[in-house]
This record gives structure tokens, sequence and C-alpha cells, in this order.
């Protein structure tokens, strides 16, 4: 298993067959699971497959998260629900559910920016997300905006059709926005209680996230901040709850170091900034935490055995986990 993984066994069963009842295992790698939808998306004459994947999803196919955000009251809570609780269904990811004015959005993406491509992920989970909105009565023209991390394609024209606005491509990340006055939305008779759901959900994070590698847990935080926030060992470490000595520690104990696992996710994300953005060389390199921009082409030169402007010129071979 890599370093993330989905765990829903319905969920993995949209790329690869559906395991033995009595399987004990159901988590997949994240990487496979994107790969298998990626490869289903190219595979399809239908240029809208993703999307009306996320679109037909059953809550019962996100196990206790999807029956969580089944059993909310209102569509706020259903996309609250959904942000806080995406752990339950794949680590690796950042989902994000905010307010600010009168829009509210949803805000989604895979943090390894090695499991690159990914449009048919982001396709199904927007669609997902809009599923949520029809499903407590928000109708398809309630959506005010969508964004897509990856690049215009032949595909783009008909999915602006089926959403009846273009979306924005190329975004920093994978976004849907509503008016907020959609979010009192109720649901039609909800089975159950959420705040059982809820607790069952917050059960299924917390056993989950004990199982999870410190590693795995340092190289998310490390991609999820890079170009955002510190990413240098003592902001990781009191991001993740520990001291400096205790996380050095345990990542000994598990055969890597901080110093390795930044430099891997800066390679990782400096190689893709340097590929799918036309981003100044200078705010690369300050993104990624270097102190100038000499410090900067040193290490790609030393990765890649060229600078990061040949690289760029060169377009660079696809630095991903993908296979």
């Amino acid at each position: 298993m890599d370093a993330s993984w989905i765990l829903s066994r319905p969920y993995t069963a949209l790329v690869a067959p559906a395991p033995a009842p009595d399987d004990p295992a159901p988590a997949m790698a994240l990487a496979e699971f994107v790969s298998g939808l990626e490869g289903m998306r190219a595979d399809s004459s239908d240029p809208l497959v993703s999307w009306r994947q996320g679109l037909s999803l059953a809550f019962a196919d996100l196990g206790p998260l999807g029956e969580a955000v089944a059993r909310a009251t209102t569509l706020g809570a259903a996309l609250r629900c959904l942000a806080q609780g995406f752990p339950a269904l794949q680590s690796g990811t950042r989902a994000r559910f905010e307010v600010e004015g009168d829009i509210a959005r949803f805000t989604y993406r895979v943090l390894d920016c090695r499991i690159w491509p990914r449009r048919a992920d982001s396709e199904l989970t927007l669609g997902f997300v809009a599923r949520i909105a029809g499903h407590f009565g928000a109708p398809p023209t309630a959506l005010s905006d969508i964004a897509f991390e990856h690049a215009p394609c032949a595909r783009t024209a008909p999915l602006a059709a089926a959403l009846r606005r273009p979306p924005r491509m190329a975004a920093p990340e994978n976004a849907i926005a509503f008016p907020v006055r959609m979010l009192d939305r109720r649901a039609p008779a909800p089975e159950g209680s959420f705040p059982e759901a809820v607790r069952m959900l917050d059960r299924t994070i917390a056993e989950h996230r004990r199982s999870e590698r410190l590693s795995s847990r340092v190289r998310f935080a490390i991609f999820d901040r890079i170009g955002h926030a510190p990413v240098d060992q003592d902001a990781i470490a009191r991001h993740l709850g520990l001291s400096r000595r205790s996380l050095r520690r345990h990542l000994d104990a598990e055969g890597t170091s901080f110093a390795d696992l930044l430099a891997e996710c800066r390679r990782a994300c400096g190689h893709a900034m340097l590929t799918r953005t036309a981003l100044p060389l200078s705010e690369i390199a300050l993104a990624l935490g270097y102190s100038d921009q000499t410090a900067f082409s040193r290490a790609f030169s030393r990765w890649f055995g060229e600078s990061p402007r040949e690289l760029r010129r060169s377009g660079g071979r696809e630095e991903s986990v993908i296979r």
C-alpha cells in the first residue's frame, strides 16, 4: 500500500472488482484508484462519464461518510460533514467547506502532486458534491461556480453544456460553489440520527489515523503547506501536535527522516510547478521554502541532472506514481 489510500469497499469497486465479503482489508492505494478512473475516462466515448459517475453515486458507496451526509438535516450540514469526514473515505486529500460573504464553496484536491493526471477523479468528486446539492433540493442552476485543476480538453465543451456554464480550468484546486441561501435547504425526511452517524464517522476517522504511519502524515502536511505555510521541521511538528524530538524519533523508527521527506516533497512539487505552471522560478523557489533561487537551482540540478530552466524548456518527464 502506498502512503495514501481509499477505504470504502463500494467506492473502490468503481475501478476494481468488489472484494470477497470476508476480505479484511478493503483499502486501495489512492494512485491505483485515480489511475483506474483515468483509464475508464479515456476508454469511454461518453465525455461526461466521470461527472455522471459522481452524480449517480449512492450515499452508501461512501461508507460511514456517506451515511452521515445522508442523515444531515440541511445542505450546509451535509457539505461540512463531507469536508470534515473525507479522511474516512481517503487519506492524502484536502477537502474544505468555507463560507465567504454570500458564497459557500467546497474545495478538493489530492495532495500528492505525483498522482497525476487526475481529471476523472476531480470530475467524479465534484459530481458527487452536485449530487448532494440535488438531494437537498438545490437545482442545477444553483451552482454559481465550478473549477477543475486540469487544463481544458476536448471534453470541456460537453461538460460546460451539462453544467450550463463554462467551468474554470487549470485552477489551483477543484471547487464548486453555491449561494449561501441554498445551505438551509432541508433533506427529504432523513432516516436515522445525524448525531449518531457523525459519532460513527469520527470513530472511523480516529481508527484509521491510528493505523497511519507518521511518515505519511508528515508527507501530507508538507504537500498541503508548501506555498502556503512554513514547512520547516518545527512547524510540521507543531502542526501534528508533536515535539521536534518526538517527530525525529518516530520517523527514525520508520527508517526515514524529516529531511528526506521534505526533499521528496520539494522535488515532486517543484517539478509540477515547473512543468504545469508558468510561475517565475523565483516564486517557485520561495514557495518551496528555499532561501534563494540559487539553492533551488542547485537542488534541482542534483535531482534531475538539468537546471530548472532546462527542465521547464524540455517539458521534463512527468513525475507520476500513476502507471
